[in-house]
């Protein structure tokens, strides 16, 4: 047993929906908390790991007479009715001590010595199901579900005034820490944790507050998302302005500056609160927050802006299990569909048409693949003009590149950039992709796999990092791995920080972050100098000839990607290649003679993703040391 779990996640989704596999629990209205008991005794205990055992000392109790060694994953809440929480007596508990207390578990992760992180997710609820049975303690209930009926379980949360509903994966593991597609949450009404970042002073007879100043994380910055005035009575207000004023400090912890209609007091941005709203307005505001409560139980570095996603049809685990479904299915699946994206409509059409023979793999299989990892593959996207690779018959058809769009026949929603080429001495209408609606649109063109230019719109003469590129000729793929590992040893002799990915395809991706300082041509006499120091420790299976014939049976270590306008596949791009093969972001601990492209695809990636998160997330921000960078190259 573990001294601490944290709990898995939900992603927030746009509409309920049916699906079988899956089940519905409702979604509780209250504090997420992990109980570990041990030989009697037991820990519960918060997200960010804040002690529950002093305030819900009665849970703690009766877990505690559980005859097992256990870990549980559950909700404390105060039951108003059989089905329904009071997050706002929860609140009050601390000091009335009044309200029906109750633990309402929902997973199982450990049990007498045994990880259970990796059974299904029905198999831990059976298992969960008989300890809260012979337990027989009203403090502790079993959160039950509905299997498969999204919708109706979604109609009966709106009229039994319930927060939502929570959708699983019925054969999903349970990936600790991760934000997954595997569970997915539809709200009843729109909320969102704030950090309590000010407070204005009050006008007329309003005392103490006159509206918190809220804000959330994007990218590692605070952006400020509006004002909260509603939700507080006279005795609320008096001690939210208690509450506040350890925090008060004399600067705005936001870039910008902020407009306010009265006097700020503000704060050091570490309270959370969560407040309920009708929309999000065009420049990222909330409209109309009103307060609900604060959540101590939040740390507020982990606060962001949530906002819904479409919800894929299946999950990238369970494509062969769909596509076998729906060559014995009686009712042909459905072959166009709409799906509404960042308020677009986007018209997906031929879905079930068949992109890999081999796998069954239809387009629409690719569509949702490419909708599950939205989250991490836009930020690697962002602002970089893209050359489209379209296979409109699949693998096993003919296939075109396309760089320069027609404005007149593509949707005007759809971002683009003007940029002149030399080559074709005009300017070309190239593709950018900054959202899942425009993510969505091009896949459905075909675009099996995506390619972004090294740089970004406004340094398209910068690249954000070098790319070696290497590439086997007729030789064993361990002489790639033992390549790339004396690329990283060269680097690191440097104080350089280096990162890996499979290219989905032959080879493997070395990226070393330049954070956008230096000019293609800079980059490129460095990447130079590294391929031929390379080159030179392993002259039998390495080659920097540009000639194919020159460098067979040898890994081509190519460093003329490193060009304004040249691509590669981006990190968690499928390839068109037998296994539906992606482009995924390594550990630089994998990188062993054990490694093996086809180990990288389509069907395990989310649940890679689940466990290791975005490999790749700091690629942007990480930190070389960009003079040794230009002394080498000087070399």
């Amino acid at each position: 047993m573990k001294e601490f779990y944290k709990p898995m996640l939900a992603t927030l989704v746009d509409a309920p929906f049916d699906r079988p596999g899956w089940i519905f629990e409702n979604k509780w209205d209250g504090y997420r908390a992990i109980a570990n008991v041990k030989n009697g005794k037991a820990e519960l205990y918060s997200r960010n790991k804040l002690s529950f055992n002093k305030v819900y000392d009665p849970i703690v109790k009766a877990v505690e007479r559980i005859p097992h060694n256990v870990v549980l994953d559950g909700e404390v809440i105060i039951r108003s009715t059989r089905d329904k929480s009071d997050f706002q007596a929860l609140q009050h508990f601390k000091t009335t001590r009044k309200g029906n207390l109750t633990y309402a578990v929902f997973d199982l992760l450990y049990l007498d010595g045994h990880p259970l992180e990796e059974l299904t997710l029905l198999e831990r609820k059976a298992l969960l199901r008989q300890i809260v049975d012979q337990l027989n303690d009203p403090a502790v209930i079993f959160s039950g579900h509905v299997e498969g009926k999204g919708i109706q379980h979604f109609e009966k949360a709106k009229k039994a005034g319930w927060e939502g509903v929570i959708a699983k994966n019925g054969e999903s593991t349970y990936a600790a820490g991760a934000r997954s597609l595997n569970w997915l949450k539809v709200k009843v009404l729109n909320r969102q944790e704030a950090i309590i970042c000010g407070f204005t002073a009050p006008r007329g007879s309003r005392k103490n507050i006159g509206a918190l100043i809220l804000g959330v994380y994007d990218n590692g910055s605070l952006q400020y998302i509006g004002h909260c005035g509603g939700g507080f009575n006279d005795a609320g207000l008096k001690d939210m302005h208690a509450r506040l004023q350890p925090l008060v400090t004399s600067t705005s912890p936001f870039k910008e500056k902020i407009k306010t209609n009265m006097p700020v007091t503000w704060l050091k941005p570490q309270l959370v609160c969560e407040v309920k709203f009708s929309e999000w307005t065009n420049d990222g505001h909330l409209r109309q927050p009103i307060f609900i409560a604060l959540r101590d139980d939040k740390p507020a570095k982990s606060v962001v802006r949530e906002t819904p996603r479409h919800a894929p049809a299946s999950k990238p685990a369970d494509m062969k299990a769909t596509a076998k479904k729906a060559s014995t299915a009686k009712t042909a699946p459905e072959n166009d569909r709409e799906i509404k994206l960042n308020g677009k409509t986007v018209s997906l059409t031929n879905q079930q048409k068949i992109y890999w023979p081999k796998e069954k793999i239809t387009k629409g299989q690719l569509v949702d693949y490419y909708l599950s990892v939205a989250d991490v593959i836009l930020p690697h996207l962002k602002d970089r003009p893209l050359s489209l690779n379209r296979f409109p018959n699949g693998i096993a058809g003919p296939s075109f590149y396309q760089k320069d769009l027609d404005l007149k026949t593509v949707p005007s929603w759809l971002k683009t950039a003007q940029i002149w080429s030399e080559s074709s001495d005009r300017e070309i209408d190239y593709l950018v992709c900054n959202n899942e609606a425009t993510l969505a649109w091009m896949v459905n063109l075909g675009c099996i796999e995506i390619n972004p230019w090294l740089s970004r719109l406004k340094k398209p003469d910068h690249p954000d990092y070098i790319v070696i590129d290497l590439d086997p000729n007729d030789i064993g793929f361990v002489h790639v791995v033992e390549t790339a590992l004396a690329v990283r040893k060269l680097l690191e002799s440097r104080n350089i920080h280096s990162f890996v990915k499979t290219s989905g395809s032959r080879g493997m991706h070395i990226c070393i972050p330049t954070g956008a300082k230096h000019d293609f041509d800079t980059c490129k006499l460095f990447a130079e100098y590294l391929a031929q120091e390379v080159n030179a420790m392993l002259p039998e299976t390495t080659s920097v000839e540009r000639t194919k014939s020159k460098r067979m049976k040898k890994v081509y270590i190519d460093f003329l990607q490193n060009r304004r306008g040249q691509t590669i596949a981006s990190a968690y791009s499928v390839r068109p290649k037998p296994g539906a093969t992606v482009s995924a972001p390594l550990e630089w601990k994998e990188v062993t003679k054990k490694l093996k492209m086809e180990d990288f695809h389509m069907g395990n990636i989310g649940k890679r993703l689940d466990k290791k998160g975005d490999l790749w997330a700091g690629i942007l921000t990480a930190k070389n040391d960009l003079k040794a960078i230009l002394k080498v190259a000087g070399e």
